[in-house]
């Protein structure tokens, strides 16, 4: 039966350690890329506001919409 040195188990365990950072920093990188599909908003007579993926997509609903009451923006920097 082997005996494993203290260097390897150590070397394991920061191994682990590294491997359980990264899948927890791209779980954090997905999130954030999945809460920025809708980036771009109008706001609506009313309350209504209408959010889509990209600024073009924003301009031609917002320019097209009869009850838009404001420009396409960042909703991310309006926070």
């Amino acid at each position: 039966m082997p005996i494993i040195s203290m260097e390897s188990k150590l070397i394991v365990s920061l191994l682990m350690v590294l491997i359980s950072t990264l899948a927890i920093f791209t779980s954090s990188l997905i999130m954030v890329w999945a809460d920025s599909d809708k980036d771009y908003c109008y706001d609506q007579v009313g309350d209504g506001h209408f959010c889509l993926n990209s600024k073009q997509k924003c301009e031609h609903e917002q320019k097209d919409d009869e009850i838009a009451e404001s420009p396409c923006y960042n909703e991310d920097n309006n926070v």
